[in-house]
Order: structure tokens, then C-alpha cells, then sequence
């Protein structure tokens, strides 16, 4: 809380007013961040046009923002959190979770309607997730920030392709 108050320049009874705890102001953080670039993620996906090519658009938008300095610091927070408490987790449960469950049902209506071979659409959206990651979300977790806007859409589009390959109808 005092990092926070310092870079805002405010102070901790002034952060205490709006958040009660560092767990309500971490949760309030993770749903502006990941809420905000998950609609503009799904927003491509679910808008006009050829399924392959809203999938690859959703890719794209999913990886730069996975890759950002935010959602980066917010993993790393995750995981540092998962070691002394159930915060982590829960968390992840509330905020990140449902994301995922709302691909899971877009894959599953792209299932009934023939683009993709119907199957089980949450393993679907993992094997999605792990094609178009590869190593980039590894890669920065480690501290590797000179991952380029070609590597982030050539991860997007090889993961997307291998993807439409696998779930071909």
C-alpha cells in the first residue's frame, strides 16, 4: 500500500478509504485490467466475418495484452500470493476463469455450427491458449522484454493455424 500511495501520490488512509484491504484493491486492479482487454479481445472474435480470421484477431489481441507489463505484473503477483494464501487462486477464480469459460462457449457455438469438430470446448480452449503462448508468456515471466510485435503475431497466427488444423470440422 505504501508503493501504491508513493506512485499515485496520494496516502494509505486515502487508499484505505476505497479499498479496505490490499486484497480488495488487488481484486479491483485485476478486473480493470483483465476485464477491459478481454472485451476487446471478444469483441473481435464475436464481430463480423470468417470465424479463422476473428479467431486470429482475438489471438492477437489476447497475446499483446497477455504479454503487457500489467497483466505480467499481475501473474507474477499471482503467483507470489499462491505460496502464502488461497488469494491467488481465488482470484484467479473470479477474474480469469470466466474469460476463459466465455471462449469455451464461443468455441462450442463454432462447434454446432460446423467451423470447428465438435468436442469438449474447455479443452479446446487450453490447447488454444498453449499453441498460441508457446514459450512468449514463459519467456517474459523471466524478465524477457524485448519479445517484438512480429514474434507476438507470428505466435498468434502459427497457433491459430495449428489450432484450425486440429479442430478442422
Amino acid at each position: 500500500m505504501s508503493d501504491i500511495s508513493e506512485r499515485v501520490g496520494g496516502s494509505k488512509a486515502t487508499l484505505y478509504g476505497y479499498f479496505q484491504s490490499k486484497e480488495q484493491l488487488f481484486a479491483a486492479a485485476l478486473e480493470q485490467v483483465i476485464g477491459h482487454n478481454a472485451d476487446i479481445a471478444f469483441s473481435r472474435l464475436t464481430g463480423p466475418g470468417d470465424f479463422n480470421t476473428r479467431l486470429l484477431d482475438f489471438a492477437e489481441s489476447y497475446l499483446a495484452t497477455r504479454l503487457s507489463p500489467d497483466s505480467i505484473a499481475i501473474e507474477r503477483a499471482l503467483i507470489a500470493e499462491g505460496e502464502r494464501s488461497d488469494l491467488g487462486e481465488r482470484l484467479r477464480q473470479q477474474f480469469v476463469q470466466p474469460h476463459w469459460r466465455r471462449l469455451a462457449a464461443q468455441f462450442d457455438q463454432e462447434m454446432q455450427a460446423g467451423r470447428l469438430r465438435k468436442a469438449d470446448p474447455m479443452m479446446a480452449t487450453w490447447q488454444f491458449r498453449g499453441m498460441v503462448e508457446i514459450e512468449l508468456v514463459e519467456r517474459r515471466l523471466h524478465g524477457d522484454s524485448a519479445i517484438t510485435v512480429h514474434e507476438v503475431e507470428w505466435a498468434a497466427t502459427e497457433g491459430t493455424q495449428a489450432f484450425l488444423r486440429a479442430y478442422a470440422p
